[in-house]
């Protein structure tokens, strides 16, 4: 078991150094803002410029039905303001207000905008455009990235507008938050996928998705667990993985941390207890805590969202994406990832 007191004892020497089972795996995190829409099973989405503002609340209201979804949400972040009617194939009704998520209607990766350069989630300009983006993550990562099976995307991130000269990946089933923290993990031996035309072996941006087991079924639950169950123990993870990353990449310029993708609205489905579905709120604060330490080095990327409790999970109770669900995703990150290269 990986006690909390030696994974302690190896981030302190990792920063003195310079330095999740089921088939399914984990989690994504970022607030994405602008204005935009999204239409379609797959949630494809169009995105233009936002203004400043100051909280992270959303509100909303809206229907799905099996002929499609609509709602009104709207978002504002520490940096832009987002709005959209997003449409679907099915869903749940919805309504209310939310913390972070928006509260009706499905969910979309947008873009900020209203400042010179290119603004990040956290309000910082970003150090792009980039040379090489390393996309490091889990299987479900890998679903939406370059269409792993089960449930791959027809349609990756790679064809969604981002230059894919530039994007490449290292991701597969159960590399938990805790085995990248671990710099000598087998985790770091994965073969790139889409290696960068320039600088694949040095990358000047990481976007890493973390995640860290969640419930029993989850492999080797009990070893990894421990120290994701509040808002203390995931920056603690965060800036552990941090400090590997730093160490194992010292070209790298910026890190934007995603969770993994989240359910509708970030509510657990009825058809689907995994709660690995969701993202907590301690676990959103915990990434926002670490970004804002960092002086704009480190950036929350999107926040981003299956289209649907019905057709979205390819096991029952489980995590992975069915291809719909993963064509979605890709979409909505790519959108992000176009605004800010």
């Amino acid at each position: 078991m990986l006690s909390p007191s030696r994974v302690g004892c190896l981030i302190s020497l990792l920063v003195a150094s310079g330095c999740a089972g089921k088939s399914g795996d984990g989690g994504q995190t970022g607030v994405a803002q602008g204005s935009g829409s999204s239409t379609g099973s797959s949630g494809a989405q169009s995105t233009s410029g936002g203004t400043t503002t100051g909280s992270d609340t959303t509100s909303g209201s809206g229907a799905n039905t099996s002929g499609g979804s609509s709602g009104v949400v709207g978002a504002t972040g520490s940096s832009g303001m987002a709005s959209g009617a997003p449409n679907g194939s099915s869903g749940s009704a919805g309504s209310g207000s939310a913390s972070g998520d928006a509260a009706s209607g499905q969910t979309s990766g947008i873009t900020e905008g209203g400042s010179s350069g290119t603004v990040t989630e956290g309000g910082t300009t970003s150090a792009g455009p980039f040379t090489c983006n390393l996309v490091i993550g889990l299987f479900t990562t890998s679903q939406w990235f370059s269409g792993m099976s089960p449930g791959g995307a027809t349609k990756t991130f790679l064809m969604d507008g981002v230059d894919a000269t530039k994007w490449e990946g290292k991701q597969t089933k159960y590399a938990y938050i805790e085995k990248w923290l671990d710099p000598t993990n087998s985790v770091w031996s994965l073969p790139l996928t889409n290696p960068c035309a320039t600088n694949s072996g040095t990358p000047d941006r990481i976007v890493f998705v973390g995640f860290s087991p969640g419930i029993p079924a989850d492999q080797d639950y009990q070893m990894y667990s421990q120290e994701s169950t509040d808002e203390a123990g995931w920056v603690m993870l965060l800036n552990g993985v941090i400090a590997t990353i730093k160490m194992k990449y010292p070209s790298v310029k910026e890190i934007d941390i995603l969770t993994m993708g989240r359910a509708p609205n970030n509510v657990l489905c009825s058809n689907n207890n995994d709660v690995d579905t969701i993202i907590q709120p301690y676990e959103d604060a915990a990434y926002q805590e670490v970004a804002a330490a960092s002086a704009g080095f480190i950036v929350v990327g999107p926040k981003y969202y299956v289209p649907d409790c019905a057709n979205s999970y390819i096991f029952a109770n489980d995590s992975d994406y069915t291809t719909t669900a993963a064509n979605a995703i890709a979409t909505q990150v790519a959108a992000y990832y176009v605004a800010h290269p």
